[in-house]
């Protein structure tokens, strides 16, 4: 007897397959200092410095939810980034007291600091220069009202469906082909409601310097061994995570992207390691907060992830 088909309810249940990239865990950024990325991130967005790893005077842990920044300083300034990072954030009035008050101090001066809405959505650059799309929790798919959604990618017209190609072939990410802002995209899952978009952009620069993002996959030894043939693995790759240069045709092993990838396996210790994470910053007993905490009242408290 055949088998009933689902419901349409039954359907509706069902959640996006997350296929063999688990977790999209961090975004890594060189930066000059320290201190504007403080100032910016935890006095100005409210997120939180990881107290565990690197916490020392060359790098710095930046938590957001489940997922991070790592921003190493190592004596030189960002590179372009012409790509964009997307956040889940609970909540943006404060959010933006907060960073007025602290471009009102002269904390951005002289930085590539701005704030602008696009549509219902602000769309932050960081004081050195990193694009941030802030999607306030509920209004798009995530597991918490705080954390990194997706890693846009600028690439070259023509390569979005052979990138994507690389991932499906070798983690069994799910990925799908889109039109994004009229750009032909490639979305390829990297863990529940994470992303990486691979979007197709007539540029001038397609050199995506010292960026990287880092996830976790479950097939690990299959993709060590695939990055080690190619020959772009950068370093002996041990401890359970390695570092590969590029982004390759699994057929003919030309190379589609230079970008350096991070890829850990379920056996490395930071797997869903816990973060610690504040928010919002509620606690401040200055008069000169005073606009910060009438936005914090406007939107009747922010609970944590």
């Amino acid at each position: 007897m055949a088998k009933k088909p689902p419901s349409l309810a039954d359907r509706r249940e069902r959640l996006p397959e997350v296929g063999g990239i688990l977790h999209l865990e961090h975004f890594n950024c060189e930066v000059l200092d320290h201190d504007i990325v403080t100032t910016f991130f935890m006095a100005g967005l409210g997120f939180t410095r990881d107290p565990y790893r690197r916490t020392d005077h060359r790098n710095m842990g930046v938590n957001i939810g489940l997922q991070q920044f790592h921003l190493p300083r190592r004596g030189m300034e960002t590179p372009p980034y012409y790509g964009e990072i997307g956040l889940v954030v609970p909540e943006f009035k404060a959010m933006k007291a907060r960073l007025d008050r602290l471009k009102r101090d002269g904390k951005f001066k002289g930085t590539r600091y701005a704030w602008k809405m696009e549509g219902k959505t602000p769309v932050v650059t960081a004081p050195w220069g990193l694009k941030l799309r802030l999607q306030k929790a509920g209004t798009v798919p995530f597991l918490r009202p705080l954390g990194m959604n997706y890693v846009d990618v600028p690439v070259e017209p023509g390569l979005a469906a052979p990138i994507g190609g690389f991932f499906s072939r070798l983690m069994d990410a799910p990925v799908a082909m889109r039109s994004i802002g009229g750009e032909r995209t490639a979305v390829v899952t990297m863990g529940p409601f994470q992303y990486a978009r691979f979007r197709e952009r007539k540029l001038k620069d397609y050199d995506l310097y010292r960026f990287h993002m880092a996830y976790y996959v479950s097939r690990y030894n299959r993709l060590r061994d695939a990055v080690a043939e190619q020959g772009c693995m950068d370093g002996k790759g041990l401890g359970q995570v390695f570092f590969f240069s590029e982004i390759f045709d699994p057929e003919t092993g030309d190379t589609l992207l230079e970008m350096t990838q991070e890829a850990r396996s379920v056996y490395h210790p930071d797997f869903m390691r816990p973060l610690v994470n504040r928010w919002p910053i509620v606690d401040e007993p200055f008069s000169d907060q005073a606009a910060v905490q009438a936005a914090l009242a406007d939107v009747g408290g922010v609970t944590g992830p």
